[in-house]
């Protein structure tokens, strides 16, 4: 005889909304990075800019860029052929290796480039160095998708002139 729940529909329902619910997404689709000396080398090889979201663990605006525009970007496909897309979270504790392969704190590595607002977009050529206008925050999620298509779009063009 086989085992059958016997929960109301309603409940059944709301299980699988909150399954479905953006909050349970897979954000494995925009990987940390935890090598960026590797990330220029590939990024170098592919000809591609260098998207990197400088983010934290409990950054409700983070993860709202990653679930409303980040992530839905990655599984379309946008950015496959135009950027190399990555996460760097800068919580206390959390390393990384630098562009020259030293062995930094990521808070540090984000001050290098001026960093002190979560979420903030760098737009990266394959030597670290800033190919587009940052993004910081979130101003209006209207417009960030094309904000963000437009620096990766600049920042592609300033590394093929590499």
């Amino acid at each position: 005889m086989p085992i059958r729940a016997n929960l109301p529909l309603p409940v059944t329902l709301l299980l699988c909304l909150l399954l479905l619910s953006p909050a349970h997404a897979d954000q494995s689709a925009i990987p940390q990075v935890h090598d960026l000396q590797k990330l220029a080398i590939e990024a170098s090889e592919k000809k591609l800019p260098i998207v990197l979201l400088i983010s934290q663990y409990h950054c409700g605006y983070c993860d709202r860029m990653k679930q409303e525009v980040l992530y839905p970007m990655s599984i379309s496909g946008d950015f496959e052929q135009k950027a190399l897309v990555r996460e760097l979270m800068v919580d206390e504790g959390e390393m990384v290796n630098d562009f020259q392969g030293k062995r930094v704190a990521a808070s540090a590595f984000s001050q290098r480039y001026s960093v002190f607002v979560t979420p903030t977009l760098l737009f990266l050529d394959n030597r670290g160095e800033e190919a587009a206008e940052r993004i910081l925050g979130i101003n209006t999620m209207d417009y960030l998708l094309f904000y963000i298509l437009n620096a990766a779009e600049t920042a592609a063009e300033k590394v093929t002139d590499i």
